[in-house]
């Protein structure tokens, strides 16, 4: 019945396919601008990082797609889903821990401080997502903790002059419906944007699986003048899953000796709700200093309830509040051409941020006091309230003098709960005019401070560790082969952190060193102004110095292969997606009772989004699309995290409305 349902919704793409139609008009752009590299907007030819914009344009070819969706597979990327939709869902760059891989909304960092990671991947939908920004390779000299593998940057869409509503409705298999309404509009000192959003989902499996995710977001853009704007952004989530597959009994030490296993689990369930509100000034007092001044908010709560030991007897409770709060305020200064003979410019920035981050909450047992769980009742009555507080310094010069351009920078930090670090980076590119081509280097260290989770979780915390620090270097180019149609880019990377914090049931601890290198590559072909083709290739190898033995859950190779193509008012948009298999270092059993393999199996997966502009002339000024997206089409049996099997061929269909 699945599998005709899909063949049946095929053919109706097909017969839309041919139906004969002109539509859209051809649309030149200037070249894109990035802020993330440099914490200053900049031409992406002219940055020495190593950079992926995704615009807004490219978002909505693979609407209604999922932000990890959208970043699995881009270079240096590796993606971890622990199955269905609202599951826990990890990202990582260049074979760094996800907690060392930095996020950032609209310039606030949101890596939970917790667990240092960003927690939210599964539950942030593209519905008010503008662009996405992502800088490869170690950023501590301007963003400091968390930052070793690299930054994502997510910007929340912006307001228009022009009043306008999208209204969006999508239903698939698992029961799944998602809507979102958005509104923006304003004149021309006032823009706004407001999105409210809400996916439903009941799951793949048969036992208790359901997915609630209510999403609101508002931003305000204000130019008060032609030298002074204000801005502020608001983003609130609140989200409710099933956790039908439990894996928690594998970190308690069971006393009789039981072999520990994944199994199902009708009563799991998670809470999350996130906050986040950012507000910032900027102005230009004269043509050569430009200030910004930026304060933030972040509040995420989660609460999870599990069963323990295959009971229903024993319930464990987890409950933590995590907050942060933040200001800043960074200085550019900027210098023309030094004669009228010279090409040099030069850009200074400084910058001052001070950062409070706290956690309240605990574990608490209930339950049976006769059964297996007995023994360590103890250690669950437990609680957590800790603070502390950072404060920095940043600097950063960058020089144009064509064809070369170099940048160096600096930063301290100084926290209350491990003391001083400094992280420095120089990085330079070279771009030859003849060929266009574009050498880039850079040199690095970073580091990562220990999340409260690691320093004081009951019993398993340890208040005595360390950073984590990296040193890292990367070499590579960029060249087009036929201007605007044909492009390559390879970048080799090398990174070693030392004091990896490493955590088992015997606590956590700062083990020996860790190495990660590899290779990103890049290949863009338009063939045809309606056809476009990219493919990305990373390969990755990694080594636990300790063990002597690769990290486990990073592929040795990923490869993305993308296509787009536009026929008037239908456009589809295919992406392959091949993953090897990875180390596993996870002794236990699925929930077949099957012991996990020592390499997770490697896979190939399909996606597919079809477009189609409808035309409706009886109302004026409006805009529809129907949209189909197809995860999985070939239903490939896999799991990106062994003991969570991964969605089957799923789909999700619907219509979206502008006016």
């Amino acid at each position: 019945m699945r599998k005709s349902s899909f063949i049946c919704l095929l053919l109706g793409l097909l017969i839309l396919y041919h139906h004969p139609v002109a539509w859209g008009e051809e649309v030149h752009q200037l070249e894109p601008i990035i802020i993330t590299a440099d914490r200053i907007p900049q031409p992406i030819t002219k940055s020495t990082s190593s950079v992926t914009l995704i615009t807004q344009e490219e978002l909505g070819k693979h609407s209604p797609a999922r932000i990890d969706e959208i970043l699995r597979g881009t270079p240096g990327i590796s993606t971890n889903s622990s199955g269905t939709m609202g599951e826990t869902v990890t990202i990582r760059l260049r074979g760094s821990n996800s907690n060392q891989t930095l996020v950032l909304i609209d310039g606030m960092k949101v890596n939970s401080p917790w667990d240092g990671a960003y927690g939210e991947w599964s539950n942030t939908g593209l519905e008010d997502v503008g662009r996405i920004e992502i800088i490869r390779g170690t950023q501590s000299e301007l963003y400091g903790s968390e930052a070793i593998g690299g930054v994502v940057h997510l910007f929340t869409k912006e307001g228009k002059e022009a009043q306008g509503t999208t209204l969006s409705l999508g239903r698939g298999n698992f029961e799944t419906l998602k809507e979102s309404l958005e509104f923006v509009g304003g004149g021309k000192s006032v823009q706004y944007f407001f999105s409210a959003n809400q996916a439903n989902s009941e799951g793949q499996y048969d036992n208790d699986d359901a997915y609630r995710n209510t999403g609101l977001s508002a931003r305000i853009n204000w130019q008060a003048s032609q030298d002074f704007s204000l801005k502020a952004v608001c983003r609130y989530r609140d989200n409710q899953k099933e956790l039908a597959v439990n894996p928690d009994e594998f970190f308690f030490m069971d006393p009789k000796g039981h072999q520990m296993t994944f199994f199902w689990d009708n009563d799991g369930i998670q809470y999350d709700h996130f906050f986040l509100q950012t507000l910032a000034a900027e102005g230009d007092p004269c043509p050569w200093w430009h200030y910004r001044l930026n304060a933030g908010y972040l509040k995420d709560h989660s609460r999870t309830e599990k069963d323990l030991f295959f009971t229903t007897t024993n319930l464990f409770i987890n409950d933590i509040s995590s907050n942060r709060f933040s200001v800043g305020t960074q200085h550019d200064f900027s210098w023309p051409a030094l004669s009228n003979t010279s090409s040099m410019v030069a850009n200074a920035s400084l910058g001052v941020e001070y950062e409070l981050e706290a956690v309240d909450g605990g574990m608490e047992f209930s339950g049976d006091p006769n059964t297996v769980i007995t023994p360590i009742i103890p250690m669950l009555f437990n609680t957590v309230d800790k603070s502390r507080n950072n404060l920095s310094l940043f600097f950063q010069n960058r020089i144009e003098a064509h064809p070369l351009t170099f940048t160096a920078g600096l930063r301290w930090d100084n926290n209350s709960a491990y003391g001083d670090v400094f992280s420095p980076r120089i990085s330079e590119s070279l771009c030859i005019d003849p060929t266009k081509t574009c050498l880039k280097a850079s040199w690095s260290q970073g580091f990562r401070a220990p999340a409260f989770q690691e320093l004081y979780y009951p019993v398993l915390g340890n208040p005595n560790l360390k950073p984590e620090k990296s040193t890292g270097f990367e070499v590579g180019f960029e060249q087009p082969i036929i201007p605007d149609k044909l492009s390559v880019g390879c970048t080799y990377f090398h990174t070693t952190v030392e004091d990896l914090i490493y955590k088992s049931i015997n606590g956590a601890s700062n083990i020996n060193a860790a190495t990660v290198e590899g290779i990103e590559s890049e290949i863009a072909w338009n063939p045809l102004p309606t056809l476009e083709f990219k493919v990305d290739y990373t390969w990755l190898d990694s080594e636990d110095k300790d063990k002597e033995h690769e990290l486990s859950d990073r592929p040795h190779n990923t490869w993305k292969i993308a296509a787009d193509y536009t026929q008037g008012r239908f456009s589809v948009h295919p992406v392959i997606n091949l993953v090897s298999s990875e180390y596993s270092n996870f002794p236990a059993l699925d929930l077949q009772g099957d012991p996990f393999k020592e390499r997770n199996p490697g896979y190939a997966r399909v996606d597919i989004t079809f477009q189609y502009e409808i035309s409706l002339n009886s109302i004026s000024g409006s805009r529809w699309q129907w949209y189909t997206r197809i995860n999985n089409l070939f239903d490939e049996e896999y799991c990106e995290v062994q003991g969570f099997p991964a969605p089957g061929v799923n789909f999700l269909t619907g219509i979206k409305g502008t006016f």
